[in-house]
């Protein structure tokens, strides 16, 4: 009788541990997938400013100089809320978010762009680039 249960143990467990293949299988290829979906959705881009690259991870990107802003700028010439950063359907939009120095595109003070790539973004002191990743892209 031990051996019955011995064998049904080992069974269970290797069934289990099929269960956990798949399931770790799945989620990989689900990361994959969704990763795929977002660099579509996004085109890819990030802000860049001189040797430093902003990744753009998710769609809404809040930029200023608080500790809690997504793309942080610690310079004082920064609001601490200064600007937000959203993706809809492919297409990116920033806005001003009362910030004291304003918020300029390609050299022109906005409240509300659409952006494009190489669009020069100046917030306070600080200019990002806005552009495509110039990384590999996902498969």
């Amino acid at each position: 009788m031990e051996s019955l249960d011995t064998i049904l143990c080992i069974a269970a467990a290797a069934a289990l541990d099929v269960c956990i293949f798949v399931l770790l299988l799945t989620a990989y290829r689900e990361r994959r997938s969704s990763k795929k979906t977002w660099h579509e959705l996004s085109h890819d881009m990030v802000l860049t400013e001189q040797n430093v690259t902003y990744e753009l991870g998710c769609d809404e990107v809040l930029i200023g100089r608080h500790a809690s802003a997504d793309i942080r700028l610690p310079d004082l010439s920064v609001s601490r809320y200064h600007a937000m950063l959203t993706v809809s359907n492919g297409i990116w939009t920033i806005h001003d978010m009362g910030s004291k120095s304003g918020l300029f595109v390609n050299g022109s003070m906005v409240r509300e762009a659409v952006l494009h790539e190489n669009d020069l973004i100046t917030l306070g002191n600080r200019r990002l680039i806005f552009r495509k990743r110039r990384s590999e892209r996902v498969r």
